[in-house]
């Protein structure tokens, strides 16, 4: 687990492209920038086999979300395994290094959403402790 490096600009590229399949790939690269530029409110993470990196999560504060009653909230914007090492526990150690980030800067709650096109996702983030909230894409969990 490691934060972001300026070599990982085109595997990250990858994945987010796989990730986020209907959005061209200039955008993400153009929001990938934002990313890598950094500041205390957004955060990027990797995790790296032989060289090649598997997984990435981005995480940001947000002043509110469903679900949520602080205001200060760490909100996962996205998190992606390649298929092959899924089920391994990356997901799991990606997300922990994003609330590590969050309790951090003082947050004490996580948010995140999904929508239809990721039909996994809801059950990746209960098995996370996440809470969906009925009838949406949202979920919220309390960080302790």
């Amino acid at each position: 687990m490691r934060p972001y490096q300026s070599s990982d600009d085109a595997q990250w590229l990858r994945m987010r492209c796989a990730l986020w399949p209907d959005e061209s790939p200039e955008e993400l690269a153009s929001e990938q920038e934002a990313w890598a530029a950094g500041d205390e409110t957004a955060a990027f993470f990797a995790v790296e086999e032989d060289g090649s990196l598997i997984g990435f999560a981005e995480v940001s504060i947000h002043t509110d979300a469903p679900g949520c009653t602080s205001n200060r909230i760490g909100f996962l914007e996205g998190w992606y395994v390649d298929p092959a090492h899924r089920r391994q526990g990356v997901g799991r150690a990606l997300n922990a290094a994003a609330e590590q980030w969050a309790r951090e800067r003082g947050c004490t709650e996580m948010a995140s959403d999904t929508n239809e096109s990721y039909p996994y996702s809801p059950a990746a983030h209960r098995s996370l402790g996440y809470t969906q909230i009925p009838n949406s894409w949202d979920f919220y969990k309390q960080l302790l």
